[in-house]
């Protein structure tokens, strides 16, 4: 019987250490730049994932002192039930990195300066579940694939703005500690923010909402802006909570109250 009860405590052991995996960003930033397809459950990511250095890295843009390149995620990524431990960076400005860094904590952002970097992902998308510790850059990224954020928490900024989804986009359930930036952003097929938790400024200001989009059971803790969204199919409000208000101004959506 003893020797049972030993065996099983190795079993849970070894259950827990697989649950608790740990992998390298680099790691997945070396799979994905060569076309291995993204799939992980129950790990915790160390470092920055930056997919704005992948070889498939093109310059899109040149105008004066101004440049843009464009890294393509060419295959499907799937993260379940993970920790990201750093940064996950699909956008960066270097004039912004740089006013980072010397801004001894405060960000004093630049407008129309420096070298930009940005990121499509041209397969589906899944991160449900899962914890983003670090700042999460999406900025201008096309989503040409079905998207889940489905549970996902933000501890700090989320970074959509100007991103493109092409097809359905799932952030149910979703936690916003932090700033929620969906100014500009483009959904061209259903959105779901079915029971999500805005604790700061939720930001959907001149946001395009092409097709349904549900904001049922919602929580907005502090500001929700939807001021110039255009909202051109059905949009659901149900039991929707608004501690702050909420800013529909110049926005078509007063209709769907």
């Amino acid at each position: 019987m003893k020797q049972i009860i030993i065996m099983m405590a190795f079993a849970f052991v070894g259950i827990k250490a697989l649950a608790q995996k740990e992998v390298s960003a680099k790691a997945i930033f070396e799979a994905i730049d060569k076309g291995q397809s993204i799939d992980y459950q129950n790990a915790t990511i160390v470092g920055d994932l930056d997919l704005t250095e992948l070889s498939n890295k093109k310059r899109i843009k040149n105008k004066g002192s101004y440049e843009e390149y464009k890294s393509y995620v060419e295959v499907p990524v799937s993260f379940k039930n993970c920790i990201f431990k750093g940064d996950f960076i699909a956008y960066k400005n270097l004039e912004e990195e740089k006013n980072r860094k010397m801004g001894n904590g405060n960000v004093n952002w630049s407008i129309g300066n420096g070298t930009t970097f940005t990121t499509d992902f041209e397969k589906s998308v899944v991160f449900e579940n899962c914890k983003f510790e670090g700042k999460t850059e999406f900025k201008y990224s096309d989503f040409a694939d079905n998207t889940s954020f489905g549970g996902t928490k933000f501890a700090k900024e989320a970074n959509f703005k100007y991103a493109d989804f092409k097809q359905e986009a799932i952030f149910a359930k979703c936690d916003f500690y932090d700033y929620a930036n969906f100014k500009y952003t483009s959904f061209k097929n259903d959105a779901d923010f079915f029971d999500v938790r805005f604790s700061n400024y939720a930001d959907f200001k001149y946001t395009n909402f092409n097709d349904r989009v549900t904001f049922k059971n919602t929580a907005f803790g502090n500001h929700a802006d939807f001021k110039y969204a255009d909202f051109k199919n059905e949009v659901n409000f149900d039991n929707t909570k608004f501690k702050s208000g909420i800013d529909l101004k110049y926005s078509n959506g007063k209709k769907f109250f």
